[in-house]
């Protein structure tokens, strides 16, 4: 099994938000100001359960820690092999 996708402990860029949201199917990126932004881990009825700004100090520190016990993965697609 791969290692899950994870951000860098501290700020983290638009694509790395990207990257790690695709995995998860409640992990999104919310209060989008194009240059700054939230990305929000959520549970199944949608209550917040962490979101943090992009250029937080320690933001993809606490967001890690949320998505590993909280994200619920995409689920694969399945091989038509």
């Amino acid at each position: 099994m791969p290692q899950p996708l994870r951000l860098p402990d501290g700020p983290f860029t638009r694509a790395e938000a990207s990257a790690v949201a695709a995995c998860y199917q409640n992990v999104a990126i919310e209060d989008d100001q194009q240059t700054h932004f939230r990305l929000a881990v959520r549970d199944t009825d949608g209550s917040l359960i962490w979101r943090d700004w992009n250029f937080a100090a320690e933001a993809g520190q606490g967001l890690n820690r949320f998505i590993a016990d909280y994200g619920i993965p995409v689920p694969e697609a399945p091989d038509n092999a």
